[in-house]
């Protein structure tokens, strides 16, 4: 998360504070930093049987994940897809790696600078498939909300702040498809 706070322009690759050129700057920088430090985390552990017809049938829909980040453990059988330029991508397995996925609230905070990526599992029609997924975001009592740092007359606000009883308020008053828990947070189309 540093690295992306950095490519965010959040904090420095000063982390010495040697260049202590803006008290401000770096008490924002302590925050931000603390906040994820303090964070949650949530494992997911699924396992999808081979099934005989796996056209009929899909291992998990459409999502985006709610948190920051998301990284994905998973076997040697395929089965995650991405969604790219309006197709589906299946994701190679890699032995012994993770899937970091971009998340809503990293979508949320960057202002839309990171999009959280759209993604599926597929069943296998020979084989089970495990994956460990461990999400990982700010506190759930945290309020979401674009970082003010990368908010000015050239970016506005593209969000609205949200927070984790939002979104289950969101998932139990309606079946989610595809993005639209981030798409209910957009200000502008």
């Amino acid at each position: 998360m540093e690295a992306i706070l950095e490519t965010l322009g959040l904090v420095s690759d000063d982390m010495d504070g040697t260049n202590d050129s803006n008290a401000n700057d770096k008490k924002y920088e302590d925050d931000v930093l603390k906040q994820f430090e303090d964070g949650s985390q949530l494992i997911v552990m699924n396992c999808y049987p081979a099934c005989p017809e796996p056209n009929l049938t899909l291992g998990m829909p459409p999502h985006s994940d709610y948190g920051f980040l998301t990284l994905l453990l998973q076997d040697n059988a395929q089965g995650l897809q991405i969604q790219h330029q309006s197709r589906w991508v299946t994701v190679q397995p890699i032995p012994n790696s993770f899937v970091v996925n971009v998340g809503d609230h990293l979508e949320i905070f960057s202002n839309g600078r990171y999009k959280s990526v759209l993604h599926r599992v597929f069943v296998n029609s020979l084989r089970y498939r495990i994956s460990v997924a461990s999400l990982h975001s700010l506190p759930l009592d945290s309020m979401i909300r674009p970082s003010p740092k990368l908010i000015d007359e050239e970016n506005p606000k593209l969000y609205k702040d949200t927070d984790f009883k939002s979104f289950l308020e969101y998932i139990s008053s309606c079946e989610p498809k595809m993005k639209n828990f981030l798409e209910s947070r957009k200000l502008t189309n």
